[in-house]
This record gives structure tokens, C-alpha cells and sequence, in this order.
């Protein structure tokens, strides 16, 4: 056989060494798809504890953790081995881009390093501990990783506050549109049902007169629901976390009744989709509402929290309740309530408390 068939036959089955193309780092090919799943996986932390995972392989760190700064969420939140922060000088971040050790730690025989992520949302560094000192290769390998994945961050932030904005701005088009068209409407209907009752007068039998006032209620009725629609249609995160805008309901509806509210919100910051977090925050004002309205209770109670399922929001009142007969007619906001809920894929249940008043529970698994 001539030797460069021979050659060619070994380099097919077997490539030289100075040949091969470097293998690409998981890190890199992580980071590379990580925006991808973050917008299809809101509120999921699958991508970044599997990053999380490949950055202690590659660097040889025995624990890792990847703490997110508040933002405009107001909280911060731990991903990976929550026992690195048993140290009180990580409560001290250093800056985005700075790469330092625990002195705190390092006298304790834990070799340990928290980078700042630079351009994340809110102050947020990665946190590793190592069995040896870390050399320079490895701390300069971290700061690569880390300042790609805080440009991720940031880029992931931008993006969903573009959404939010692009919601918002649909959201406003709709409560223009029912207000210049169908609210006006249905007010030139209201005006015309009055006119016909004057012209009519005492000349109207008894059949006509029932038809007037029937017509009159369910104008007012569709006049009522258009508006609501509208007010719903207006309501929009603003720039605020669900923390802020809830806090701002329960203010606004304090205001207009003599009920005294309690907030107890334990949602992990930043954990739910953004179109989720419209809805949440519209079924809880719906809920509100219908307290305010009907229920004469002294005290209401919202919570929300996060569960071993997914999450849990609860507006609990102890008020004379709901008539059965409405709930089963379907009253129009507690349809809208459930179109709402069904939209996120949560269950809505509205029960009697015992001894009194009323619950409105909404669940939903975490995506």
C-alpha cells in the first residue's frame, strides 16, 4: 500500500494531536445558549444552577453559588449551596468586575472567591470554594465566565423590561380603543333608553315599561363591565416588581374602605413571568375589589407564597362573603378572575371561611 494511502487512512481514523480543534469549555457552550433558555424557561433556574454545575468542574471548586442582587425587586436570591453565606463578610459584595478572596474565611481554612457580575441587575457576584488557593489561571477563567454571564444577565433584564414595555403599550391601545368606541356607545344607549322613557311617559303599559327597565339595567350593567375592562386594561407593572405594585393596591384600597390590610408576600424576587405578573396582580385588585364592595369585613389578609408545587397567592377576608346564587350565575368579574388565572395555567377556587368571610386562592406550578 503507498504511504499516502496509508497516511490518509490513519488521519481518518485516528487525527493528529496538532491537528484536533480545542474542545470547547461547557461554560462557554452554556453561556453561548444560556439567553435562549431563559426566554424559554421564565422564572426557571434549571439554566443557571446547570451553569453553576460546569463552572466547579472546570475550575475545580468544590461549592458554588451565584447570588442575585435586588434590583427593583427588592430582595436577593441564592442559587446553588446556600451554605457558602455562613460567613458574615459575603454580606459585603465587591464591585462588578473585582475578583476577591474572604480574608474572614481564608483564616478558617476555606479558600474562597466572590467576583462581582458586571451589568447584572442590581449588585450580584458569583461565590466559590476551592480545596487549595486558587491560581491565576483559575481566577483569571473566572473572570471571564463571570463577566459573560453578568452581560447575559443584563441582556436577559433589558429584554424583559422591553416585553413588559411592549405589553404595556398593547394593553394601552385596547383601553383606547373600548373607551372611544364601545364606552361611548354604550353611554348614547343610556341617554337614548331615557329619552324613550320621557317620550313614552304615563302612555307606557305595563309590558313596555318592564322592557325599559330591563334594557336600563343591562346597559348599565355592560357600561360597568366595558369600564372595568378599561381600568384593567390601563393597569400595567409601571417599572415596579409585583412586590411595589401590590403594596401600592393594598395602599389605594385602604384608602377607599374602613378594612385594615395585611400583606405577607414571600415570593422569591423575579421568579414569576412577566405576563404572569400582570395577571397576579389584576386577580388580587379583582379580589380587593369585590371585597371593598360586598363583603363589610373588617380585616383582609393577602399572601403570597411559594410552595414545594409552585406558588400560592391567597386574599382571605372575614366578611359576610359572596351569595351562592351569584358565584353560580358567574358574576362578570369573577369570570374575568378565572380567564385570568387559566391564562397562567393556575387554578382559582373562591370558598366560604369558616366561621365567616371569604378565601380566593390561585396555585400554580413553577415553570
Amino acid at each position: 500500500m503507498p504511504l499516502q494511502i496509508t497516511l490518509r487512512h490513519l488521519e481518518s481514523v485516528w487525527r493528529w494531536p496538532w491537528r484536533r480543534a480545542p474542545a470547547r469549555s461547557s461554560c462557554t457552550e452554556l453561556l453561548q445558549t444560556l439567553p435562549l433558555r431563559l426566554l424559554r424557561q421564565p422564572g426557571s433556574d434549571a439554566a443557571l444552577l446547570e451553569l453553576l454545575d460546569a463552572l466547579r468542574g472546570e475550575l475545580g471548586a468544590g461549592r458554588a453559588c451565584l447570588l442575585l442582587g435586588a434590583g427593583v425587586a427588592g430582595q436577593r436570591r441564592c442559587l446553588g449551596d446556600r451554605r457558602l453565606l455562613d460567613c458574615p463578610g459575603h454580606a459585603q459584595w465587591p464591585a462588578p468586575g473585582s475578583l476577591q478572596g474572604c480574608r474572614a474565611c481564608g483564616e478558617a481554612g476555606c479558600q474562597r472567591l466572590l467576583y462581582g457580575l458586571p451589568g447584572a441587575q442590581g449588585p450580584s457576584c458569583l461565590l466559590l470554594e476551592f480545596p487549595n488557593a486558587p491560581g491565576s489561571r483559575t481566577r483569571a477563567r473566572l473572570r471571564q465566565i463571570g463577566r459573560q454571564l453578568g452581560e447575559v444577565l443584563a441582556a436577559f433584564a433589558e429584554d424583559r423590561r422591553l416585553r413588559q414595555c411592549e405589553l404595556a403599550a398593547e394593553r394601552g391601545v385596547l383601553a383606547r380603543e373600548l373607551h372611544d368606541s364601545v364606552a361611548q356607545q354604550l353611554s348614547y344607549l343610556q341617554i337614548r333608553v331615557s329619552r324613550l322613557e320621557t317620550v313614552l311617559g304615563s302612555s307606557a303599559d305595563e309590558a313596555a315599561q318592564s322592557m325599559l327597565d330591563d334594557l336600563r339595567e343591562t346597559l348599565a350593567l355592560l357600561h360597568r363591565q366595558v369600564r372595568e375592562l378599561i381600568s384593567s386594561a390601563r393597569l400595567t407593572m409601571d417599572g415596579r416588581s409585583l412586590r411595589q405594585a401590590l403594596e401600592a393596591s393594598v395602599e389605594e384600597f385602604a384608602r377607599r374602605s374602613s378594612c385594615v390590610f395585611s400583606l405577607d408576600n414571600r415570593l422569591p424576587a423575579e421568579r414569576i413571568a412577566a405576563q404572569a405578573e400582570l395577571q397576579v396582580l389584576q386577580i388580587v385588585r379583582e379580589a380587593l375589589a369585590n371585597v371593598v364592595r360586598h363583603s363589610h369585613a373588617r380585616n383582609v389578609r393577602v399572601a403570597l407564597l411559594a410552595t414545594a408545587e409552585g406558588f400560592r397567592v391567597l386574599v382571605e377576608d372575614d366578611g359576610v362573603g359572596l351569595p351562592q346564587e351569584q358565584v353560580e350565575e358567574g358574576h362578570f368579574g369573577l369570570r374575568i378572575m378565572a380567564e385570568r388565572a387559566a391564562a397562567i395555567g393556575a387554578s382559582l377556587s373562591i370558598e366560604a371561611r369558616q366561621p365567616q368571610g371569604t378565601r380566593v386562592e390561585l396555585c400554580w406550578a413553577e415553570p
